[in-house]
């Protein structure tokens, strides 16, 4: 998983447009809402959101998830929709997903 860093910085220096909002940045953002409760308190404390400009045909940006471990991202692409799970910071050698309902599926990772 990515650490924290500014919503402005790049990352790798690559210029590829990618955007931050750290966990604490995104706790401190609901802050200013109000009351949260603490388990959403806790799980947001410790994701990090990911936002890279979508490439030529791509309606969307690609958005990724960083929480538990594991990296989740998604975008709309002209035909279809991308997901993709990054597992390689955990121990899991199984993913059970789910698409709109229609029953666990499992998926091996080695």
């Amino acid at each position: 998983m990515t650490p924290g860093v500014a919503p402005s910085e790049n990352i790798d220096g690559l210029g590829d447009g990618q955007r931050i909002l750290s966990g604490p940045q995104l706790a401190d953002a609901l802050a200013l809402l109000g009351s949260v409760d603490p388990v959403c308190a806790e799980v947001i404390g410790r994701l990090n959101l990911r936002v890279y400009p979508g490439e030529p045909g791509d309606r969307t940006a690609y958005v990724v998830l960083d929480v538990h471990g594991v990296s989740i991202g998604v975008k709309r692409r002209a035909g279809d929709l991308y997901l993709h799970a990054d597992t390689t910071e955990t121990d899991d050698r199984l993913i059970a997903f789910e698409v709109n309902g229609g029953g666990e599926i499992d998926h091996r990772t080695s």
